[in-house]
């Protein structure tokens, strides 16, 4: 801007060009210069616009250099009259770059709108967000808000979020694209999985439900919390179910055969072995359970090691028992049979003690029906012990000497037999 004049600069200045000035002349001369630095700042904030001609921009700066060269020397009423034509080639500037901006906002608004319609087809297109189709959809409404526009600010503005939505739009398409792929690997690895030989059906159905709802963004996906959340998910169950086939499958390679041949002895010594019924009921509890860790039923990592040694514990103790069972039987069956072949010996001794009597002693008498013992001898009844004097059929009896029959004890009377 134009520097203001002091009163006495001007008054020296026109005293040099033989110009009377007076004090009340040079006020007047600065009122007119107040006025030029004013339209300067407006001349230069024009000669700043964009949309500016080259013919209006040569105009104005030839207006003010003439002006500037004019208040050295000229009358003020020439100086104004300069002004005024100035301010005329200020008003139709202003004019024709409100029409050029005007013009300029309709042009920007057409590749605007064409922009627009290119972010809108791709936001039909798969894995776009819905927040990014929102977007698109209140873009649109902005633009038919800015359809009469002749500012070019607001539609610049517009452009601008389009095109950032357009930038976002498509980041936000590959992260989706990549995560849908994480997904379908996913599905590779728990496929592969499911084909393990130490995963219980349990957690085959996990791996197949997970694998069904991974599926389901193969496709297409709108919500990026949600596909990550999925893939989180997805990840965290493989993770977990790798690691316990891992470890399931080394619980059975050092145990399995092992737990096959515990159970095989075990039934063994249900069938064979001398249990008691509690013993047999504990045997056959844990032979089950290790049986349905074995077919990784309820099964998990351990487990098979856990119930192998449960049951093996139980057996060792419960053989021990039956073995220790089974010999204080045998031994009772040798004494058994030593009793009854010391029993056989004496009643064969006996017999031929009797066959021995029966042969020298006199037969004996019938009188009354009964049948009185020889003298010097008793009947005896071998399987009761007892002796006797008469008896009704001597047949069911044998004659022992007296001094014999007082190893045994007499019986009472009764209808076979009496003293």
């Amino acid at each position: 801007m134009k520097l203001r004049r002091e009163l006495l600069g001007i008054i020296l200045a026109f005293s040099a060009t033989g110009i009377v000035a007076t004090t009340t002349n040079a006020q007047a001369y600065q009122t007119t210069y107040e006025q030029q630095n004013k339209q300067e700042v407006k001349i230069k904030k024009l000669l700043d616009s964009e949309f500016i001609s080259e013919a209006d921009q040569k105009q104005l700066k030839q207006e003010m250099a003439t002006i500037d060269k004019a208040e050295k020397s000229a009358t003020r009423r020439t100086l104004r009259a300069k002004i005024d034509q100035e301010k005329k080639y200020i008003a139709a500037a202003q004019k024709n770059i409100v029409a050029n901006e005007a013009q300029a906002a309709q042009d920007e608004l057409a590749q605007l709108t064409n922009d627009l319609k290119v972010i809108e087809t791709k936001s039909q297109e798969a894995f776009i967000l819905d927040d990014d189709v929102q977007q698109v959809e209140e873009l649109k409404e902005e633009l038919t808000a800015l359809t009469s526009s002749k500012k070019v600010q607001p539609i610049r503005e517009l452009a601008t979020e389009v095109d950032e939505l357009a930038t976002e739009m498509e980041d936000n398409q590959s992260q989706l694209i990549a995560l849908s792929k994480d997904l379908k690997k996913l599905n590779q690895t728990s496929e592969e999985l499911t084909k393990k030989d130490y995963l219980t059906s349990e957690d085959k159905k996990l791996l197949e439900k997970d694998q069904k709802e991974n599926a389901k963004y193969f496709d297409d996906a709108v919500e990026l919390a949600a596909i990550e959340s999925r893939k989180s998910d997805s990840q965290d169950l493989v993770d977990l179910l790798q690691s316990k086939q891992e470890e399931s499958e080394k619980d059975f390679k050092e145990n399995k055969k092992d737990a096959t041949k515990i159970i095989q002895s075990t039934k063994t010594l249900l069938s064979s072995g001398n249990l008691t019924s509690e013993e047999k009921d504990e045997l056959n509890k844990a032979s089950k359970t290790l049986n349905a860790s074995l077919a990784l039923k309820d099964y998990e990592p351990g487990d098979l090691a856990a119930d192998y040694q449960a049951l093996q514990e139980k057996y060792d103790d419960y053989s021990d028992n039956s073995k220790q069972r089974i010999a204080e039987a045998k031994k009772k069956a040798e004494q058994a049979e030593k009793a009854a072949a010391e029993k056989a010996a004496e009643a064969a001794k006996q017999q031929a003690s009797q066959a021995n009597n029966s042969s020298t002693a006199g037969k004996p008498t019938l009188s009354g029906g009964w049948y009185q013992a020889p003298d010097g001898y008793k009947f005896l009844k071998v399987s009761s012990g007892k002796t006797y004097g008469q008896v009704k059929n001597p047949n069911n009896f044998s004659l022992i000497t007296v001094a014999e029959a007082a190893n045994y004890s007499p019986g009472h009377g009764n209808g076979s037999a009496k003293q």
